[in-house]
């Protein structure tokens, strides 16, 4: 796959004698060396599995790829936090849990947006592409629209079932005891040109929701970080 959008990071040591001048950092380099690798991996990766952290408040996720022919948890590449309590959506992507500085993120594009609109920006604040819930078409059947920098249309993504897209929203005006099904798992196709390029699914039998983003060679040259995002924001900003 090309690899057009994984920086070209620096990752030998400047000279002994040049090391205060130039203001290097040990730990930078390495944080870089991850970064490299981390963004390598998920370039060449054909499936993501998005795992959800219980948390009481507000939602964490981890980022993998899994094992060959398996849907169990891969060696963790980036960990998400969505930040608590934000009237503005605030989701970050991290190397570590506790890391301070993030590698993408997805913020909304105003304080109450009723839009559905939300920018992916890496860490330097620079727009890598938007997610946009369209809500008309919605109203029956989820559907996601993944747009690039300049806005231009990449990705269409709507539920795969019309039968659980529409007992999911019924549910909402059944008796208590059958709200159960509001909660009934979705699955997601991805749609370029018209033609399936994808799959989002979520994995059963599993007390924390997991996902699994399968990916065809259709989504190649699409940027994995716009990808991941979007992994997330379906589970994170789906009823929002």
């Amino acid at each position: 796959m090309p690899s057009s959008w994984v920086p070209q990071l620096p990752l030998a040591c400047p000279a002994r004698g040049t090391l205060r001048d130039a203001g290097y950092d040990a730990r930078m380099a390495v944080s870089s060396a991850d970064l490299q690798r981390v963004l390598s991996e998920l370039e060449s990766a054909d499936r993501i599995l998005v795992q959800q952290v219980f948390k009481p408040i507000g939602n964490e996720y981890r980022i993998s790829i899994p094992p060959p022919g398996s849907t169990d948890e891969g060696t963790p590449l980036l960990f998400v936090k969505q930040k608590k309590l934000a009237i503005r959506e605030d989701i970050r992507f991290r190397l570590s849990p506790d890391a301070g500085e993030h590698v993408f993120m997805i913020k909304s594009k105003s304080v109450f947006e009723f839009r559905g609109r939300h920018d992916v920006l890496d860490a330097d604040g620079t727009v890598i592409g938007l997610l946009e819930k369209d809500f008309r078409r919605s109203l029956l059947r989820s559907h996601w629209i993944v747009r690039d920098a300049s806005e231009a249309k990449l990705i269409e993504a709507h539920e795969a079932s019309w039968p659980i897209a529409i007992v999911r929203r019924a549910a909402a005006f059944l008796p208590d005891w059958l709200s159960v099904l509001a909660w009934l798992p979705f699955n997601f196709v991805l749609l370029r040109d018209g033609r399936e390029a994808g799959r989002y699914r979520r994995v059963l039998g599993q007390f924390r929701d997991r996902y699994v983003l399968e990916l065809g060679p259709g989504l190649a040259d699409v940027d994995r970080r716009l990808l991941v995002a979007f992994a997330v924001g379906l589970d994170a900003l789906q009823d929002r």
